[in-house]
């Protein structure tokens, strides 16, 4: 649209100086007209292409609200289709069980476990070589053991 703008004001101006250097009236008279035949056509010009852009912009906000309803539709789809999590079991008894076992038993029961140690000074470092000394009740799904490498 600048561009347009911009042709307009330049074809105005060379225009104004063709007709100030003549002095022929018949001269003047057929640039006067040749003038204006240009400057209907550039309005025209710019007329459609206001046009376009219009149906243009119609046309994407008529898709970005398409878009919108179907994203809404798809994030509603999962929620309803999604299964509830499965409460878990009886909270099997680990004590004297190496660490990794211990984990995977009481995950396959639906819980989550949380290692601590109080006889090394860096923590579980190689979970295999330690030995589930004791185990508390669980906090929600969260099971605390107490593992120790050197015996309980």
């Amino acid at each position: 649209m600048k561009a347009l703008a911009s042709a307009l004001v330049l074809f105005c101006l060379a225009a104004g100086l063709v007709a100030c250097g003549s002095s022929d009236s018949s001269t003047d008279t057929a640039a006067e007209e040749a003038q204006a035949a240009k400057l209907e056509e550039l309005r025209l010009e710019k007329e459609t292409a206001e046009q376009k852009a219009k149906q243009a912009k119609a046309e994407a906000e008529k898709e970005v609200r398409a878009a919108k309803k179907a994203a809404s539709k798809t994030e509603a789809a999962p929620e309803s289709a999604a299964e509830p999590e499965p409460e878990p079991e009886e909270v099997p008894d680990v004590v004297g069980m190496r660490l990794p076992e211990a984990e995977s038993t009481l995950s396959a029961a639906g819980y989550t476990t949380e290692p601590e140690n109080t006889d090394t000074t860096f923590g579980i470092v190689v979970p295999s070589h330690y030995t589930v000394c004791e185990q508390s009740e669980p906090r929600g799904s969260v099971v605390n053991v107490l593992a120790q490498k050197y015996g309980c």
